[in-house]
């Protein structure tokens, strides 16, 4: 036992001293052991334009210079409702800090339905409605759940498709490292 956190601490400290010497390095190394894919070449983030619940409308320039946690769902998807509770404690943990979640809804039904499925669930996170999925093809999304990881500059450098367990302690450490760099 003395000898697992002897290693863990090590480890710890090796993750350290790459993120200060490379970032980029140590986001990769961080993604790979959350199990999520990270994207080659780190591509822009495709823009956007919808609708929130309310009506207004939210473009994804809005969020220029913070972490973007972007994660597609419809109310009919079993997978996506199972993650939402652990997204909803994620929002709430990181929603003051330079990072920006969006859940685009992709449900072909009219708006009210997705927005009596938030509120009896009590989620509070930003949920945008796309009942065309023009930004599943913009993101070349084939399933759902989907999520993607924006850094601060726009770049995508994460994706996991199907549902995750968004209050890992991996996850929490990926998303201080975005906020932080």
């Amino acid at each position: 036992m003395k000898n697992n956190r002897f290693y863990f601490k090590f480890f710890s400290f090796i993750l350290i001293l790459l993120a200060l010497h490379s970032p980029a390095g140590a986001i990769e190394t961080l993604l790979q052991k959350a199990e999520i894919k990270s994207i080659k070449g780190n591509p822009a983030a495709p823009l956007f334009n919808l609708e929130d619940l309310s009506g207004k409308k939210v473009s994804l320039k809005q969020y220029k210079g913070q972490v973007i946690f972007l994660n597609f769902w419809a109310t009919w998807c079993g997978p996506c409702k199972e993650e939402m509770p652990s997204m909803e404690a994620l929002y709430q943990k990181f929603k003051e800090r330079g990072f920006a979640f969006l859940a685009i809804s992709v449900d072909y039904e009219e708006k009210r339905i997705v927005k009596e499925f938030i509120q009896k669930h009590r989620y509070t996170f930003p949920v945008l409605i796309d009942s065309k999925c023009i930004t599943l093809d913009l993101y070349g999304v084939k399933g759902i759940p989907t999520t993607i990881l924006i850094d601060k500059k726009g770049k995508m450098i994460g994706r996991i498709t199907g549902p995750k367990d968004w209050k890992n302690p991996e996850i929490e450490n990926i998303l201080n490292q975005l906020v932080v760099m």
